[in-house]
């Protein structure tokens, strides 16, 4: 799959590229995100190359797919938004935010942009029915994003995830293709 670049009110989204290293390294060494996500630790040039050669492989395959997030003005690096596990009309989302581009609503606005594309049919979209997102349940700032993006709040996980060596209850929420994404269901059972 070609690899695919949108513009929304305020961003452009498009492939990470070799000079996003630093930023990708600065973010994934933010003590935030090194709390809820996976990175390496600890994180440097060669763990930054090997996720960009995964994004690459990624777009390929057609089986994960990577975008940087930037202001339309600004080149630098505000943090990634990636679609995973696709296949059989699913996906989920992620996303890392570097400290400089929180709360500005713009993982927000390209996570829409992005589920947009996933739902939107082919040539234009993915045609997927549905995408999820899943996280630490304690992750709140995460989960704020799902339920902005209109995805219902599915469920709590017990002790279902693994993050650096202990066990941590998982949040799972995720949108429909037909959803109404402006009343997102449930959210008042999240932790």
């Amino acid at each position: 799959m070609d690899p695919v670049t949108f513009r929304t009110d305020r961003l452009v989204l498009s492939p990470p590229e070799q000079s996003d290293a630093d930023a990708v390294i600065a973010y994934a060494t933010d003590p935030d995100v090194i709390a809820y996500t996976p990175v390496p630790v600890p994180y440097g040039h060669a763990e930054f190359a090997e996720w960009l050669e995964r994004c690459r492989t990624g777009w390929a395959e057609g089986s994960r797919l990577a975008w940087a997030m930037r202001r339309a003005e600004d080149p630098r690096l505000l943090g990634t938004v990636e679609l995973f596990g696709i296949a059989d009309g699913s996906a989920e989302v992620g996303y890392a935010v570097h400290p400089d581009g929180r709360g500005h609503g713009f993982t927000t606005e390209a996570v829409s942009r992005i589920v947009d594309w996933a739902f939107a049919e082919p040539p234009h979209g993915l045609g997927l029915v549905r995408v999820q997102w899943r996280a630490i349940a304690t992750n709140r700032p995460s989960a704020a994003i799902a339920r902005r993006v209109g995805m219902s709040f599915e469920g709590l996980r017990r002790s279902a995830s693994v993050h650096r060596g202990r066990r941590h209850d998982e949040a799972l929420a995720a949108v429909l293709r037909d959803d109404d994404r402006s009343a997102p269901q449930g959210w008042h059972a999240a932790p």
